[in-house]
């Protein structure tokens, strides 16, 4: 039974080996290829091409840092305020003096927009071929051009006003609110129901900057990363296609159909290392 068994073992063996042999291949017919390598991570950092893409790179990681650190700063100013406009609020309800803090928060107002620039009236005016009449000069004014003046009425001497600022007929400027008022005694003061309120409402709106800050700081920092990825792609993928398209004329030259890179080759008894010639390349293309 066992002598069966092998027979038909053998027989099976057999037929395949001789359907085997009657597939033929036209080796003649294959052009022979010539196969060469590079090693691509020592083409690309001795290029120099690839400092130039980092240094880019780098300035606009360091351009987002600066933003990021100066929203980081401008959060913990507010912050701040908030906590101590807070524990002023809290000791002047019982009835305690307290410093009014001097409000540190930048005002983060847009500016109004510019006026409207007046559009030039296209209508033709006529000239008149009539002569000019003459321009009527008013008489100087017989009394004192700077009557009612301090120093010139007689009532206020001139020696009283130096360093005002302040003319008569000219309205106050406007002064700060009454928080700021208070904040430049630098003196404890007992905060009235107005002050109160006025202190009360800078606390609220500075909560609501610091929310905004908070939530435009994330989607600042979440934008800055994704930008830094995408071009960090592109930088790389400028550099690659620059070595590629030097690569694929260093093989035309060399005769070389295939090239691999040098991490893929396991054996290869006739291949051709093309590395150090692009090198010399691509740092000949940069002079």
């Amino acid at each position: 039974m066992k002598k069966k068994i092998l027979i038909s073992s053998l027989l099976l063996v057999t037929i395949s080996l001789v359907r085997l042999a009657a597939v033929e291949i036209p080796l003649e017919s294959l052009t022979p290829a010539r196969v060469g390598f590079v090693d691509l991570q020592k083409v690309f950092d001795t290029y120099p091409e690839k400092a130039f893409a980092e240094g880019d790179l780098l300035r606009e990681i360091e351009k987002r840092k600066r933003e990021l650190g100066q929203r980081q700063a401008l959060i913990n100013t507010i912050k701040q305020q908030i906590s101590a406009d807070q524990t002023a609020l809290e000791q002047g309800k019982n009835g305690a003096a307290v410093l009014i803090p001097i409000n540190n928060v930048p005002d983060l107002t847009p500016p109004p927009p510019p006026p409207p620039v007046p559009v030039a009236s296209t209508t033709t005016v006529k000239t008149s071929t009539a002569p000019a009449a003459a321009p009527v000069v008013e008489p100087y004014p017989s009394e004192d051009p700077l009557a009612g003046l301090p120093g010139h009425d007689g009532s206020t001497p001139v020696e009283h006003i130096q360093g005002s600022t302040q003319l008569p007929g000219m309205k106050e400027g406007k002064k700060g609110s009454i928080l700021d008022q208070m904040a430049t005694t630098a003196t404890p003061v007992t905060l009235t129901p107005e002050a109160q309120t006025a202190l009360q409402k800078r606390i609220s709106d500075n909560q609501k900057l610091y929310d905004r800050q908070i939530a435009e700081f994330k989607n600042f920092r979440g934008n800055a990363v994704a930008d830094m990825k995408v071009l960090e792609t592109q930088k790389t993928y400028g550099v690659m296609s620059k070595i590629y398209a030097e690569l694929q004329t260093l093989a035309r030259d060399e005769g070389v159909t295939v090239v691999m890179d040098k991490s893929y080759v396991l054996y290869g008894e006739d291949t051709v290392d093309l590395s150090d010639k692009l090198i010399q390349r691509l740092q000949q293309g940069e002079q």
